[in-house]
């Protein structure tokens, strides 16, 4: 911990909560994690992923024939009939090829694209040839212009999807010089027994049929964990090891990779992965509205090789399409079970998720079931990434043909294609249905929502009441890696809608994460401790609960012993609001509220919280220990009172230890510290508990709202001394003032401490979270916040900044 002067600080524009006891006693040995263990992203483990109860496609590999496009003799000829040039255009390109089979084709070159460049093309099909058709030259989709995957690609038109072809001629227009390398690629997709198993009367007309079902392909509900069943609430004394599925956003059923075959070894290089995305953005594939319910899958393998094969791109470059009958496929690898960067959306890709619908929308509106089939499958990304369907979102363009880089825009969370870059995608008849797919996204999205009651908070005296190694409240044994437990409380009211505990974790096998959530409510990869072998490490966390005012803890590898102590709760009968208050009120070190000395064992250290107000029942403080010398614990506990069997830190030698704590204060606003070994405390006080007045704490499902290592919420990389780090928390309502987020630190360069305050204020002289090189290190912070803005600031070194919302604070 860095030292700080002794200060008084402004009070905070309400922020809190916190909690107290932590961890199980044990004395802690110390150690350090070989590599980060915070959890990569919101990514719901494993899980509730509902697919399309389909057979598994055999693998089928497309095959890709590319000719060159010649030019025309001396570029002489004239404009072409029914071109939409300029009439300087001219056919300086023309090829054409019959007695093919393909699905799919697209044009390509090398080089930047002219100005006025045109590319049309027209398909024939049993001897009948379609018009003529603009192909988007595709500067707007594809990666970002100057990333890995952009600068491994080749310029190109977007494909077209023509399943059955038999016959293509393309034509090049431009008034200036040929580009170079003028290729057409057209793609046999296969055929595969799966494909066929969809033929017949196609589901958009077939009567009775389900919206998004074909004959063959039937939806399936929701899958659950493997070996996850149902459980009721149980007591403290009786846990659950059982996880449940109810889901907050259903995924809707989808058609997988596997299911539409695609070949991955067509996959040149892998996409990046994000840790959430801000928007969702609709395209269309344009052409090809007749195509059979048999014939999707084979549009889709189509795709993805011209992708990949043609423009050099890692995968397909939507993260889901939608057939024109409601159906919707996997598209980019790992879209379903993470975040996987696109390609479908130059200078935005970073930011927004791509929903292409299969098909031309120029004339023609989406139906009806792929207008439902886009709104389900954008709720419940939204749901994963932690943003409101129906609101804005300021973005920061990395270079579009409609946005120059650096432009920060706001739009609407769900756009269309042509919001963004200088396209008519998704089409001129599905464009004006954006809007209605936005609504119906949101209200999808708000019904599935976990956004516990707004209550005060009552403090009540430590005690434990789960310990996996003794089989208090749960088994006796460690939980395994992807295992949980539910765990309700006993004594708290009918109405208690979030609790405030300690989680202590000792005798890990590998490096994990442990996640709290509401019972009941799906897991997102939110996390509130890190930990690994050879370390006893505690957290305090203040969350929401569900049925029966129960709440599940998960471990994310290995196994892990697990302690929980509880310290107070919130519910309608509370009578203590949060109010802030920021200030030091002990430091050993100094002399800070007690003599200068260690906090030795036996001999606990009663102090007195100055200025605190009549009613003041708990406080929130902040505590570090420092200068330690043996393992062992603190705990933190109303003055005159027994001292009870809990701890709020666990004491590692040469390391810095910090965790919020809520504790209940004594006569005269005294606290006692007690510590099982000789160690320095500094303590600050980050809010007070004020019978009849103060902010009410809302919960929300835990979730991800800020990695740096990401771009998430803030500047992509790492936080560096000297500098601030200002976050953007999506998802907060206006009238916030203050929140409760579980704080991660990891990859730090040297041993550094995190301060965490509201933007535009003063930086406090606190450190809220300690971590050295090698380990991931977390805590509960309480803190102010401004039009949903929030500060970080760094000791020394770099560090990675990960935040976790657990609820919010204010009237």
């Amino acid at each position: 911990m860095r030292a700080h002067p002794r200060s008084l600080f402004p009070a905070l524009a309400v922020a809190v909560s916190a909690l107290v006891a932590a961890g199980a006693n044990p004395a802690a040995a110390s150690g350090s994690m070989g590599a980060s263990a915070v959890h990569p992203g919101p990514v719901a483990p494993a899980t509730q992923a509902a697919r399309v109860a389909a057979p598994v496609t055999p693998k089928v590999t497309p095959r890709v024939t590319t000719f060159a496009i010649p030019d025309t003799a001396a570029g002489a000829a004239t404009p072409a009939p029914g071109s939409s040039a300029a009439r300087s255009r001219r056919v300086v390109a023309q090829t054409q090829h019959t007695g093919l089979s393909f699905d799919v084709a697209g044009v390509t070159f090398t080089g930047r694209a002219p100005a006025d460049l045109e590319v049309q093309v027209r398909t024939r099909q049993q001897s009948t040839w379609t018009g003529w058709m603009d192909l988007q030259v595709d500067p707007e989709d594809g990666p970002d212009t100057g990333s890995p995957e952009g600068q491994r690609s080749r310029a190109g038109t977007e494909a077209v999807t023509a399943a059955g072809s038999d016959g293509i001629e393309v034509r090049v227009l431009t008034g200036a010089a040929t580009p170079a390398g003028l290729r057409l690629a057209v793609v046999d997709a296969g055929t595969s027994p799966g494909d066929v198993a969809g033929a017949g009367a196609d589901p958009a007309v077939q009567p009775g049929a389900a919206p998004g079902a074909a004959p063959g392909i039937a939806s399936a509900p929701a899958a659950t964990t493997p070996g996850a069943t149902a459980t009721t609430a149980t007591t403290a004394t009786t846990a659950s090891t059982t996880a449940s599925t109810t889901a907050s956003v259903s995924q809707p059923a989808i058609i997988t990779r596997a299911q539409w075959g695609a070949d991955e070894s067509l996959m040149p290089c892998q996409p990046e992965h994000l840790a959430g995305f801000k928007a969702a953005v609709v395209h269309h594939t344009v052409n090809a509205n007749s195509y059979t319910s048999a014939q999707a899958a084979s549009l889709m393998r189509g795709i993805f090789a011209f992708h990949t094969q043609s423009r050099g791109w890692c995968d397909i470059g939507y993260n889901f399409l939608v057939d024109r009958f409601g159906r919707i496929y996997e598209g980019r690898k790992g879209s379903i079970s993470g975040f996987t960067l696109g390609a479908q959306s130059g200078g935005f890709n970073h930011d927004t998720l791509g929903v292409s619908v299969i098909g031309d929308f120029t004339s023609v509106p989406f139906p009806s079931a792929v207008r439902a089939a886009v709104a389900r499958v954008v709720a419940w990304q939204a749901d994963r990434s932690a943003f409101d369907p129906s609101s804005s979102v300021t973005l920061t363009s990395a270079g579009s043909t409609r946005y120059a880089s650096g432009v920060r825009v706001t739009k609407p969370r769900v756009m269309g294609h042509r919001d963004l870059s200088l396209t008519d995608c998704p089409g001129n008849a599905a464009y004006p249905q954006i809007p209605g797919i936005r609504s119906t996204a949101g209200s999808e999205w708000r019904a599935g929502q976990y956004v516990g009651r707004a209550n005060r908070y009552t403090p009540v005296t430590a005690r434990r009441i789960v310990d996996t190694r003794t089989g208090l409240g749960a088994s006796r044994a460690k939980l395994a890696a992807g295992g949980s437990v539910t765990i309700r409380p006993s004594g708290m009211p009918a109405d208690v809608s979030a609790v405030t505990v300690n989680v202590t974790t000792t005798g890990a096998t590998r490096l994990t994460s442990v996640g709290v959530g509401p019972a009941g409510v799906t897991p997102r990869s939110a996390s509130v401790l890190n930990t690994g072998p050879g370390r006893t490490t505690a957290a305090a966390v203040t969350v929401g609960v569900g049925a029966g005012g129960a709440i599940t803890l998960r471990n994310s590898a290995g196994a892990v012993d697990l302690v929980v102590d509880l310290a107070g709760y919130y519910s309608t009968a509370s009578a203590s609001g949060l109010v802030g208050s920021f200030r030091r009120v002990l430091d050993t070190r100094s002399g800070t509220g007690a003599p200068v000395g260690q906090v030795q064992p036996a001999r606990p250290l009663t102090i007195t919280v100055p200025g605190l107000p009549v009613g003041t029942r708990a406080v929130n403080l902040n505590l570090t220990a420092t200068r330690t010398q043996a393992p062992g614990h603190v705990t933190a506990y109303a003055g005159g009172s027994a001292r009870p069997s809990t701890s709020n830190l666990n004491l590692v030698v040469g390391q810095d230890v910090a965790n919020l704590a809520t504790v209940p204060v004594g006569p005269g606003g005294t606290v006692t510290i007690f510590s099982t070994a000789p160690t320095d405390v500094v303590a600050d006080v980050t809010g007070i508990f004020v019978a009849g007045t103060g902010s009410r704490f809302t919960p929300v499902s835990p979730r991800r709202v800020l990695d740096s290592r990401y771009g998430w919420g803030a500047p992509y990389g790492p936080l560096v001394a000297g500098r601030t780090l200002t976050a953007s928390l999506d998802g907060l309502p206006a009238s916030a003032s203050g929140l409760a987020l579980s704080l991660s630190a990891t990859g730090a360069t040297r041993p550094t401490s995190l301060t965490v305050y509201a933007s535009g204020t003063s930086r406090p002289g606190i450190s809220n979270v300690n971590v050295v090189p090698g380990q991931a290190i977390s805590g509960l912070v309480v803190s102010g916040v401004r039009s949903s803005s929030l500060s970080v600031s760094s000791a020394s070194g770099s560090v990675s900044v990960i935040g976790d919302l657990m609820g919010y604070y204010g009237a």
